[in-house]
């Protein structure tokens, strides 16, 4: 593996890390319970109310925008975190 390729995946840990923890912190439970899999319908916790108040800290804590299309079509820790890459975001907070 290049070092490029550990950087890169070392930004997708971190950001995988964060939005993990923020997630966990929002719904009150264990990070140990989340999978990337973890979402609304998915885990007990993760309700539609927390999904809206998810979506809004993501916004703050990293800086950006989510349309209602994105807002609806990103339902697992896995999508959002694919969608917070595609706006930029690399691993850690503004």
């Amino acid at each position: 593996m290049s070092a490029a390729e550990q950087s890169t995946d070392q930004l997708t840990d971190r950001l995988t890390d964060q939005l993990t923890g923020l997630v966990a912190e929002i719904l009150g439970v264990p990070e140990t319970e989340l999978s990337e899999d973890s979402g609304p319908g998915a885990h007990p916790a993760w309700t539609s109310l927390k999904h809206v108040e998810v979506v809004v800290v993501l916004e703050e804590h990293f800086g950006v925008a989510f349309s209602s299309r994105e807002i609806k079509g990103h339902t697992s820790i896995a999508a959002l975190r694919g969608l917070l890459a595609s706006k930029g975001v690399a691993g850690s907070a503004p």
